[in-house]
């Protein structure tokens, strides 16, 4: 269940926009499941033309898909956006490591490592949502490190996207653990000059883990 966010700032439109992005990303919506004027009404209070032009937006951005006569479907995450999404990653995420590791202080060290304490923590009282919300803490926190504000906006670009993708793959058996060990190794290997192997496992892990939940759901 989403956490209610406060919106007053913001137009009737970007309000649902956002609320329909996050109930996506979130799987409150299923792929191919149908969106309507009701349902968006009765759950979230959008009125018919916010709901419309968030619609529109959300379109554009390959979020969904309108058919005529049969409705307004939630995307599927395809084979591609897997692909391209952990294309860019692989190349911008062993960079990163490469460019931190000899210089990377102690106290960074500490604040990915206390990173990982919470997301033991979170995993251990089932708090999916938390959990992963701490995983992006972790990689953002890889990024800003690294002191390009181009490649933090490479990140941001994917974010919501990857985000979706790692509501996913969390919900796997036995995948917060891995992601906890793999971020563990990350961080000894930025200790001992083994951090980009240790990020090129995690991200194939990952990426391996939702290609294998993509092909269970056709």
């Amino acid at each position: 269940m989403m956490k209610s966010r406060s919106f007053h700032a913001n137009p009737l439109k970007v309000q649902a926009y956002n609320i329909l992005k996050e109930a996506i990303i979130n799987g409150l919506f299923k792929k191919n499941e149908v969106i309507t004027e009701k349902r968006a009404l009765e759950e979230f209070n959008i009125s018919r033309t916010p709901f419309r032009e968030a619609v529109q937006s959300l379109e554009t951005e390959g979020w969904l898909v309108s058919i005529p006569y049969k409705g307004t479907f939630v995307s599927p995450v395809t084979k591609k956006d897997i692909e391209d999404v952990f294309e860019l990653r692989m190349l911008v995420e062993l960079h990163i490591v490469t460019k931190i590791s000899s210089s990377i202080s102690e106290k960074s060290l500490e604040e990915l490592e206390n990173i990982i304490l919470l997301m033991e923590r979170e995993m251990s009282q089932g708090n999916e949502d938390e959990f992963i919300i701490l995983d992006r803490e972790f990689h953002k926190t890889l990024y800003d490190l690294a002191e390009n504000k181009r490649l933090i906006s490479i990140s941001e670009q994917i974010s919501d996207l990857f985000r979706r993708i790692g509501v996913q793959v969390i919900h796997r058996q036995n995948r917060c653990e891995e992601v906890i060990s793999e971020h563990k190794k990350i961080v000894q290997g930025l200790k001992n000059g083994d951090a980009v192997d240790a990020m090129r496992i995690h991200l194939e892990k990952t990426k391996s883990a939702l290609e294998e939940l993509n092909e269970e759901e056709k």
